[in-house]
């Protein structure tokens, strides 16, 4: 019988995924919606599409590979389980990248250099990020397919070892080798996350210099520009923050597969990884105008009981 923090743990991360599910649902079905109605797709929204499909995937994946964990905590149906390490990976790596553009977009549309490859680039900034993103997820793509299947091969034979020489003694050699082989699972976010890092230190750098360009006074007063750089910092500290989050609960994750062997930790990491894909497509939406005034009309459809499809539409 599962324990009441167990139950407990089951229960937040089931809201958690079902919110993080239905908010970045929404993000794509607006983004789609808008695409019909404009035909023509923006790099923001290309972005943001992108993100919520593939945080959406990530979502799923977690829930089929930690719930079939809970449930069994042993690989009995090695094809259920390869096919959702398979999806983990492609779409953990492609939020990673997606989040990552996210944030050079931001400091390109935003921060004000005077520099010549800076000027190149924010006169070409759709061509730009758009480039990167899918240069960097097709590069991704073509290496962590194979490498995925290879390691997981790996994986199933150490299990199969582990099993074996549990019999009689704990192969700790083994758990350590276990461990170091998850870890090279999920190094691909650290790319991403290192431009992410860039990109809000140089928008940092630029409020300060537009500060001083302005000479503003200490009033409490700020222009457009600088409420602009502050909303961009705030969006990508947020991300950078809910990306550690995220794996610290996929470090605590691979060290219970590899040395704790707990369902309670294995619940709990699900429930911390979760809050990243779930909180910061909120605060996107909340942040992003279009997703915004498409909330408070869903949310006014839903009082006045008319047609989500038509509040999204923006249709009375």
């Amino acid at each position: 019988m599962p324990s009441v923090l167990e139950n407990i743990c089951v229960s937040v991360t089931s809201g958690e995924c079902l919110v993080g599910i239905l908010v970045n649902g929404f993000i794509g079905l607006v983004n789609c919606i808008d695409c019909v109605k404009t035909t023509r797709v923006t790099s923001i929204d290309f972005i943001l599409t992108g993100l919520a499909i593939s945080r959406t995937g990530m979502l799923l994946a977690l829930i089929s590979m930690n719930f079939f964990d809970f449930f069994y905590f042993k690989i009995s149906v090695i094809g259920i389980w390869k096919f959702s390490e398979i999806i983990w990976h492609l779409s953990n790596h492609s939020s990673a990248w997606f989040g990552s553009c996210l944030s050079i977009f931001y400091f390109l549309k935003i921060a004000n250099f005077s520099h010549p490859a800076f000027l190149w680039l924010k006169w070409r900034i759709n061509k730009v990020v758009l480039r990167m993103l899918m240069g960097c997820w097709l590069i991704s793509l073509f290496i962590i397919l194979p490498m995925t299947e290879r390691i997981i091969k790996i994986w199933v034979v150490l299990i199969d070892q582990e099993n074996k020489t549990n019999i009689t003694h704990n192969n700790q050699g083994l758990k350590t080798l276990k461990f170091f082989i998850l870890i090279l699972f999920n190094t691909g976010g650290l790319v991403p996350f290192a431009l992410s890092v860039v990109s809000c230190l140089l928008l940092v750098l630029s409020l300060r210099k537009h500060m001083q360009q302005m000479h503003l006074k200490v009033t409490g007063s700020r222009d457009p520009s600088t409420e602009a750089h502050v909303r961009a910092m705030k969006t990508i500290m947020t991300f950078l923050f809910l990306f550690v989050l995220y794996h610290l609960g996929l470090i605590m994750a691979n060290l219970n597969t590899t040395i704790f062997r707990s369902k309670l930790v294995s619940m709990f990491s699900l429930t911390v990884m979760s809050v990243y894909p779930m909180t910061h497509s909120i605060i996107l939406i909340l942040g992003h105008s279009k997703l915004r005034q498409a909330s408070l009309r869903v949310l006014e459809a839903q009082r006045l009981s008319q047609s989500p499809w038509e509040s999204l539409s923006g249709r009375d």
